[in-house]
């Protein structure tokens, strides 16, 4: 016992030695929580001589149930190779694998993945007529994996108040599912509930074999994942959850703050242990994080504490735009790996993937080696290949690669047989495969041949309407003219929103380059050449050939030596870092407008958020922001944080010549719209999309057959920029889509 208990704080000792009843381990940040479980398991088995099979622990994820298991099983050797440590759905397939066919399965189902479940989405839509281009597979696939999170099936949906589309998708895709003996991810949770109630022998069994429960991040379970817990424990209510309600931040996913903040209220005999004691930053970084999240009303009250020493006060800088923010970023890092620190101390966290990008470019410039987690280089992010190549296929319609990429992206209905036809011809004809379209002679259907027909139109329209508008505009108008816009917009998932925030990055940076970087290049090369002089279709080569030279690089790819950290915040979870800097930090960026403009829950999970970020850092932490910065295709001022703002002066030592300027500049709120006098630049071509004019204004109240009731807050030929409900948020939307209806009162 002394063993299990060397080294260990009072808290952690005491929350290993209570063993018996319900206990929550409300467990800050950095204050050894998975030491605590893990001995607490080892406790149970040497001195309370529990056997192994008697105990359960249940992680979220593999790698934390994999390291569980091993520190057990250092401390306990080959008798801990019997106590249960999995994941929760791991823990459901043993447990279906057994009995699943006590409530209709065969026991020899098969568990979908993604991509298997979003193709039956997809067939399912197709039997049902529904076209996907209009209703997002996707979209209908979060949709069920939230009802079933919530234990709902199709008959517990209320029909009046559940659109009659998504029920009759649900009801197919779980029929193909029954009909192929398969089941997904979500279903494990769902039918280990079904079977538990339907049948309370096997419960039982269950009951008798766990006779400890241990739930490690107990405040991201969601409400099928808490009626697990719950039904397992309540025969022996031996229940130990640890967590911290402070580090919610995954309600987007299903996970409900309340199951740990009302866990007293489910056992009212419940034994509180609270851990306070971080072990991995300095107290000013602590100070700093308790000062942001006691504004939180909805919480359990702790204060985190370190005895690693005061260490160095937070660094505030706030640039003057963005890209300068990037580059103190970078010239901060080159400083401080010459006084010891290794690339791989270092960290850069965001709010939101899109603002990688300046942060990018300002590590190749110093050539500074990183790595990105959990996404791709900025620009090898599919949908900004996919711009950049309708913008080179622009410039030169003989670009074969650039028209493969894109000529069915958006869908088109254009298949590999006809490219290869038509790819067929133009070698024959030593032709580019756009000035094969149309000749004739490739063994191409009528309606086949139409579609490129029409391809083709679209890109000789784009063409013509080049030297009428600015990068920014051209940018704009391409993606709305092609479809692509309106592509993720109907696709209304978190990846969708990702993608439109990137595409809205790149505007901003055409915006940039075009109104700063152009002139100040033309100014270095020294010719007579004024920016005035130079025609938007010079301006986009010198832009994309600039890009080419940046991405070029690539030293985010391979293994070799230590890399700077990118990641986003939510990506950072359970990491730690020596050096950290978070970059962004302004109203509308983080928090987001779209949580300031809701407020209550979501403002406090970006609270939370934040509190996560600061405490990432071990040794030294950098806020940075910037009075200006380019988003959504125009130069906006954001104010400082808010979170920034209720950190106490006295930690924080402020930087950079931003603090000079006001503070009181904009609305964070984000204006999608460019000239909205775009339409009278274009040329109006016979028969090719002539028409931009809109039937909308500003103010104009409508109502979409999915988002609800909604408000014009900007028009852009026929692109409406739309303010829904919190719920659904911004979403640009062309007027004359069949789903829109004006509403008048």
């Amino acid at each position: 016992m002394k063993q299990l208990l060397e080294h260990m704080n009072p808290q952690q000792a005491q929350a290993i030695k209570a063993t018996e009843g319900p206990l929550l381990v409300m467990a800050g940040a950095g204050s050894g929580k998975t030491r605590v479980l893990t001995h607490r398991i080892a406790y149970l088995m040497e001195e309370k001589m529990v056997a192994p099979w008697n105990i359960l622990a249940i992680t979220f994820t593999n790698k934390a149930a994999r390291e569980m298991k091993e520190r057990v099983q250092q401390l306990m050797g080959e008798s801990a190779r019997d106590v249960w440590v999995s994941t929760f759905h791991a823990m459901c397939v043993r447990i279906l694998r057994r009995d699943i066919g006590l409530i209709g399965y065969d026991l020899n189902f098969g568990i979908l993945d993604d991509a298997d479940q979003l193709s039956v989405i997809k067939e399912a839509m197709k039997e049902l007529g529904l076209d996907p281009k209009r209703q997002s597979p996707k979209n209908f696939l979060a949709k069920i994996s939230n009802a079933k999170n919530e234990l709902l099936e199709p008959k517990d949906l209320n029909h009046e108040e559940t659109q009659q589309e998504f029920l009759t998708i649900y009801k197919k895709y779980q029929e193909k599912l029954r009909r192929n003996n398969r089941v997904d991810f979500d279903d494990l949770l769902m039918l280990t509930v079904h079977l538990f109630e339907r049948h309370p022998e096997v419960l039982s069994y269950y009951q008798n074999k766990f006779q400890y429960i241990h739930v490690d991040e107990y405040q991201d379970t969601n409400k099928a994942q808490y009626r697990i817990v719950k039904m397992l424990a309540a025969r022996f209510h031996n229940v130990c959850v640890v967590g911290d309600s402070d580090q919610s931040i995954y309600s987007w996913r299903g996970a409900d703050i309340q199951n740990i903040l009302s866990f007293e209220k489910d056992y009212p005999d419940a034994a509180v242990i609270l851990l306070e004691q971080n072990y991995r930053s300095r107290q000013s970084i602590l100070d700093a994080a308790n000062d942001v999240i006691q504004n939180n009303p909805d919480r359990r009250d702790k204060k985190l504490w370190s005895d690693r020493g005061a260490g160095e006060i937070l660094e505030y800088h706030r640039a003057q735009d963005g890209d300068q923010e990037a580059a103190y970023i970078a010239d901060k890092i080159i400083h401080l790996s010459r006084d010891g620190y290794g690339f791989g101390d270092f960290a850069v966290l965001y709010r939101t993937n899109s603002q990688s990008r300046a942060i990018e470019q300002a590590m190749l410039r110093q050539n500074i080696p990183y790595r990105l987690v959990g996404g791709l280089s900025f620009f090898k992010r599919k949908e900004i290949k996919d711009l950049m190549a309708y913008l080179r296929l622009i410039l030169n319609p003989g670009d074969d690669i650039s028209f493969l990429r894109v000529v069915n992206e958006p869908k088109r209905g254009i298949g590999g047989s006809t490219l290869e036809k038509l790819a067929a011809y133009s070698l024959v004809a030593q032709m580019p495969l756009m000035d094969a379209i149309g000749q004739g002679g490739a063994g191409i259907s009528k309606a086949a041949s139409n579609k490129l027909v029409e391809f083709k139109s679209l890109i000789g329209y784009l063409r013509a309407c080049v030297g009428n508008l600015s990068l920014t505009e051209l940018v704009d108008f391409v993606l709305e003219a092609t479809g692509y816009f309106q592509m993720l917009n109907a696709d209304d998932t978190i990846e969708a929103h990702a993608r439109l925030d990137n595409l809205e990055e790149f505007k901003s940076m055409a915006a940039q380059f075009e109104q700063e970087e152009i002139p100040k290049m033309l100014r270095e090369e020294g010719g007579n050449q004024e920016l005035g002089e130079l025609t938007t279709a010079q301006k986009l080569t010198i832009l994309l050939n600039d890009l080419l030279l940046q991405t070029d690089v690539g030293t985010e790819d391979g293994d070799s030596g230590p890399k700077v950290t990118l990641m986003t915040i939510h990506a950072s979870k359970g990491l730690e870092f020596p050096i950290v800097f978070i970059s962004g930090f302004e109203d509308g960026i983080f928090p987001l407008f779209s949580a300031i403009e809701a407020g209550g829950d979501e403002l406090e999970e970006e609270r939370r958020l934040a509190y996560v970020s600061i405490t990432r850092a071990m040794d030294l932490l950098f806020i940075c922001n910037a009075n200006r910065r380019y988003q959504h295709g125009r130069s906006a001022n954001n104010p400082e944080s808010r979170f920034i703002r209720e950190i106490s002066d006295p930690l924080m030592r402020k930087t950079g010549t931003g603090h000079r300027a006001s503070f009181l500049s904009n609305d964070p709120r984000p204006s999608f719209s460019l000239k909205e006098a775009v339409e009278s630049k274009l040329p109006k071509l016979p028969g090719m999309m002539a028409k931009v004019e809109s039937n909308w204004g500003i103010g104009d109240k409508l109502a979409h057959d999915k988002f609800g009731d909604g408000i014009v807050v900007a028009v852009a030929g026929e692109i409406l920029t739309i303010a829904f409900s919190s719920e659904h948020g911004i979403k640009k939307l062309m007027g004359a889509h069949p789903a829109l209806k004006k509403r008048t009162g």
